[in-house]
């Protein structure tokens, strides 16, 4: 993945929620924490919204943690762009 990409997707995940964590240039990986207390989806673009973010995660997993969900989603930096 692109930086400018990853950027445009870290942004929009800013606009949904505030509890979000950052690590970037981890073993050549970006991985992003948000902590949401839930996850709906009333729209068929908000759904293809989601399944966009996740086409482009090399890992992803939602939990349930005290009373929230807890999404980790992981990117692969391209070769060239740390």
């Amino acid at each position: 993945m692109r930086r400018a990409t990853f950027i445009r997707i870290l942004t929009a995940i800013k606009l949904i929620s505030n509890n979000v964590s950052i690590v970037e240039n981890f073993n050549n990986k970006a991985l992003i924490t948000v902590r949401v207390p839930e996850i709906t989806g009333d729209s068929p673009k908000q759904f293809r919204s989601l399944r966009k973010v996740l086409s482009y995660c090399s890992y992803f997993s939602v939990r349930a943690e005290a009373g929230e969900l807890v999404v980790t989603l992981e990117f692969n930096w391209d070769q060239g762009n740390n």
